[in-house]
């Protein structure tokens, strides 16, 4: 093979070698998919908490566990929009129609109209406790002659315009997510929540 073949035939294999490297990764790249993931960031003073959103909302008891705000207790989808007449809601109990709805409370009930959906629980609740009594004194609105007696709490949820915060004050944040979180964690996962000790590990959920 003469001189001049011998360097054609090489820059020809350069040339499809380079252009198999750059169909192979613009080929990579346009494959490449975004992940889409359920977790954040709670910032904290005390370490910021990676939250797994997807993994807790199917281990939660409901959406409402901590999205208590967003549906209305009172204002119930009718049974007849999904089901025949034949069904009877009475034959479950709350428990079982949660599980039989994947615990979205929207499938039954109406989101409340009122309320603005919360972008951090901060929305609704403090950074420090405002007082120490969780519920308001019922006579900043009624009179002396008024007990909180007179109405089932079912009642008080009936009164038009009627929200949880006319009557309880909101927890702190971090209260809030101290009673909730690690009551759950030590019951699930108490090996990873706590030390050696038997104490909660907080390094288990902040990051430093």
């Amino acid at each position: 093979m003469s001189g001049n073949k011998r360097k054609n035939w090489t820059k020809a294999l350069t040339i499809v070698m380079l252009v198999t490297v750059t169909g192979a990764i613009i080929g990579c790249l346009t494959n490449v998919q975004e992940v889409k993931t359920d977790r954040v960031y709670l910032m904290s003073s005390a370490g910021s908490v990676l939250f797994d959103h997807g993994k807790h909302s199917r281990s939660a008891e409901s959406c409402a566990q901590c999205h208590h705000d967003l549906y209305s207790a009172t204002q119930a989808t009718s049974c007849a929009d999904c089901h025949d007449e034949g069904y009877v809601a009475d034959e479950f109990n709350h428990a079982r129609l949660k599980e039989a709805h994947n615990r979205d409370c929207s499938k039954c009930h109406e989101e409340a109209e009122t309320v603005v959906k919360p972008t951090s629980c901060r929305t609704c609740h403090p950074g420090q406790q405002p007082s120490e009594a969780q519920t308001n004194s019922c006579l900043v609105c009624h009179d002396d002659d008024y007990t909180p007696d007179m109405l089932e709490h079912d009642e008080y949820l009936e009164v038009e315009e009627h929200t949880c915060l006319g009557c309880h004050t909101p927890q702190a944040v971090s209260q809030v997510y101290h009673t909730n979180c690690t009551s759950c964690h030590l019951e699930t996962l108490p090996d990873r929540f706590t030390t050696p000790g038997g104490d909660v590990s907080c390094g288990a959920c902040h990051l430093r």
